[in-house]
C-alpha cells in the first residue's frame, strides 16, 4: 500500500508538469519577456501639476487599461516616486510608444451650435462646388443639403417639427452615412425611421447640426476661444463643429463605469454613471441642449477630448438620475467612446518626461548571458554533487527536470494572467531559487549519508532521513516565501520581479521534493541496487564498519 501511494505520487507529479506545459503549448502560452529581453521602448511620465499617490495609482490604471484596449502584449506600468513607469516590450517605435500610453487627455462636454465638413484644403473660405447648401434650407426645413462629391457632402437632418419629446435611455449622435441611430426610448422596441444620411431629433424647429446656414462659412481658421467660449473644434469624422464653452469634464462620471451593450432596438450602447458631484453639472448642459436655448441651439452636446470631438449626441430629455445611456453606434464606435468617458475621469494631467528605446539585439545578448549563467551555475553544483553523492546525483537531475518544467508553467501563468513579464530581475530569482533547490537536496542527502555511516540499512534511513528532515526543509523555504512577499508588497519596479519569481519557484522547490524526490529516494532504495559505498562514496573503513542495523 505504502509503495502504492509512493508511485501514485511520483507519477501524479510527473504527468502534471508535463500535461501543464503540453496545455500552455497547445494554447499558445509562453512566458512574456520583459523589456530588458525582448527590447522596447519604455517611457516615464510626469504629472504637470502636483498629484497624491492616490492620483498617480489612478493615472496607474488608466494608462494600463489604455494599453491593454491598443493590444500591446503585457505592458509594465508602476509608479515609482512620482513618476509613472511604462515599459513596452516589444515596440520598436517611440511614436507609437507616446500614442499607446497617452492618456493625458482631458475630456470635457461642450454645447454645439452647429457642424460642417471641411473641403479637400485647408483654406479661410469654401471652395468653389465644395457644399451647395440646399435651396431654402432655414430653421426646421427637410430639405437635404448636397455636395459635388461625396468625400465633401454634407449630412443632411430631417428635424421634427412640433414633436413632443419623449422620454428616452440618453443620447444618439448625429447620423453618418450608411447608419439609422436610434433616439427613441428603451422601452419603445423599433427605432425611428430615417434615410442612410438624415437624423430625426426629436425637439422643434431649430437649425439641426450638419447643415450649413449661410450665416456661417464652412471652414473658417480655427479662432481662438472668444469672450462668450466659442470655438471651432475639429470631429473624427473631418468636420469642424462650433461649440461653446465647457459645461463640465469627464469627471462628472464614475470613475471606469462607462459600459458597453447590445439593444437590439437601439443598437449598440454606451451606459455612464454620473457621480454624486457631476450630475447637476451634467443636468444643467443637458436642460440647454434639450430646450435648444441660444447656448446650445441644435441639441447636440460635444464629448471633447484634446479639443477633438469624439462623439456629438443629441439631448433627448432634460434630465438624467444617475447614469446616462448614448446610443446609435456600431461596436467599435461605442467601445471607443466608453474608453474616452472612462478615461476623462482624470485627476492630473500627465506628460512624457523621458523615452527610451532598449534595442531587441541588447535585449537577446541579456537573455542568452542570464540562461548561459544559470546553466553554468547548475553545471558546476551538479559536479559537486557528483563528488558527494555519486548515483543520487541523477535523482537530482530528474528533480530538477520537474521543478523546471512547474516554474515554466507557472512563469507563462503569470504572463497570461497578471501585468507581469519575465525580466532579467525575474531570471535571477529563478536562478537564486536553483541554489536553495539544491539546499534542500543537499540537507535531505546530508542526513541520509548520516544513518548509513551509523550502521542502518539505506531501505530505513531513506524514510527516516526525511521525516527528520523535512521540518527543517519546509521552513527553510517558508522563510524564503515570506520574504519573497514581503519584499513583493513594499518593492516597486524590478525588484518586483525578483521577488515574484523567487517566491514561485520555491514554492515549486517545497512541491517537487514532497511529490517527486521524497517517494523517487524511498522506492529506489527499497529495490536494494545501490551500493551504499558509490552511493555516497563513504570510506572503505566506514563502509566494511555498518553491519545492516535496521
Amino acid at each position: 500500500m505504502i509503495r502504492r501511494r509512493l508511485w501514485i505520487s511520483l507519477l501524479g507529479i510527473v504527468g502534471v508538469a508535463v500535461a501543464l506545459v503540453g496545455l500552455n503549448l497547445a494554447v499558445g502560452n509562453t512566458p512574456v519577456l520583459g523589456l530588458d529581453l525582448q527590447g522596447g521602448v519604455s517611457v516615464i511620465l510626469r504629472p504637470i501639476d502636483d498629484a497624491s499617490e492616490d492620483d498617480l495609482i489612478v493615472i496607474r490604471d488608466l494608462v494600463r487599461d489604455q494599453l491593454e484596449s491598443t493590444g500591446i502584449a503585457e505592458p509594465d506600468v508602476r509608479v515609482e516616486g512620482s513618476n509613472i513607469v511604462v515599459d513596452l516590450p516589444g515596440v520598436k517605435d517611440q511614436q507609437e510608444a507616446l500614442d499607446a500610453a497617452d492618456v493625458s487627455g482631458i475630456v470635457t462636454f461642450r454645447p454645439v451650435f452647429q457642424c460642417g465638413l471641411l473641403p479637400s484644403t485647408d483654406t479661410g473660405s469654401t471652395e468653389p462646388g465644395a457644399t451647395t447648401p440646399a435651396s431654402g434650407s432655414t430653421p426646421g426645413s427637410s430639405a437635404p443639403t448636397s455636395a459635388s462629391t461625396p468625400d465633401t457632402a454634407v449630412a443632411s437632418t430631417v428635424p421634427a417639427t412640433g414633436t413632443t419629446p419623449a422620454t428616452p435611455a440618453g443620447f444618439a449622435p448625429p447620423a453618418r452615412p450608411g447608419m439609422t441611430p436610434t433616439t427613441v426610448p428603451r422601452s419603445v422596441e423599433a427605432p425611428v425611421e430615417s434615410g442612410p444620411d438624415t437624423t430625426t431629433p426629436a425637439t422643434t424647429e431649430d437649425t439641426a447640426v450638419g447643415t450649413i446656414p449661410d450665416s456661417l462659412p464652412p471652414v473658417p481658421p480655427p479662432p481662438a476661444p472668444d469672450a462668450g467660449g466659442q470655438e471651432l473644434l475639429r470631429a473624427l469624422d473631418g468636420s469642424q463643429c462650433l461649440v461653446g464653452p465647457t459645461g463640465g469634464s469627464g469627471e462628472i462620471f464614475v470613475r471606469n463605469s462607462a459600459a458597453v451593450e447590445f439593444s437590439g432596438a437601439q443598437g449598440w450602447i454606451v451606459d455612464a454613471d454620473l457621480s454624486s458631484d457631476g450630475e447637476a453639472a451634467w443636468n444643467a448642459i443637458a436642460l440647454q441642449c434639450f430646450n435648444r436655448l441660444d447656448t446650445c441651439p441644435s441639441g447636440q452636446l460635444a464629448i471633447v477630448l484634446d479639443d477633438i470631438i469624439q462623439s456629438s449626441p443629441r439631448v433627448q430629455q432634460p434630465s438624467f438620475q444617475g447614469s446616462v445611456a448614448i446610443t446609435g453606434m456600431d461596436e467599435t464606435e461605442a467601445r471607443s467612446l466608453a474608453r474616452v468617458i472612462d478615461r476623462g475621469a482624470f485627476p492630473v494631467e500627465v506628460e512624457p518626461a523621458t523615452v527610451q528605446t532598449v534595442s531587441p539585439t541588447l535585449g537577446k545578448d541579456s537573455l542568452r548571458a542570464s540562461v548561459l549563467a544559470g546553466l553554468v551555475g547548475i553545471a558546476l553544483v551538479l559536479v559537486l554533487l557528483v563528488v558527494f553523492y555519486r548515483y543520487l546525483t541523477v535523482l537530482v537531475l530528474a528533480g530538477m527536470a520537474v521543478w523546471g518544467l512547474l516554474v515554466y508553467s507557472a512563469s507563462a501563468f503569470i504572463s497570461e494572467t497578471t501585468n507581469y513579464a519575465l525580466t532579467l530581475a525575474g531570471v535571477t530569482g529563478i536562478i537564486v531559487s536553483i541554489g536553495m533547490t539544491v539546499d534542500s537536496y543537499i540537507v535531505y542527502f546530508e542526513r541520509l549519508k548520516d544513518e548509513v555511516r551509523h550502521g542502518r540499512t539505506l531501505r530505513n534511513s531513506s524514510a527516516r532521513s526525511f521525516k527528520a528532515t523535512w521540518r527543517t526543509i519546509l521552513a527553510a523555504n517558508l522563510v524564503s516565501v515570506i520574504g519573497a512577499a514581503v519584499l513583493f508588497v513594499l518593492s516597486v519596479g524590478s525588484v518586483r520581479g525578483f521577488a515574484l519569481y523567487l517566491g514561485v519557484t520555491t514554492v515549486c522547490d517545497i512541491i517537487v521534493l514532497w511529490f517527486f524526490t521524497r517517494p523517487a529516494v524511498i522506492l529506489l532504495a527499497g529495490t536494494g541496487r545501490l551500493d551504499r559505498r558509490n552511493t555516497f562514496g563513504l570510506e572503505a573503513r566506514a563502509s566494511e564498519r555498518i553491519g545492516g542495523v535496521a
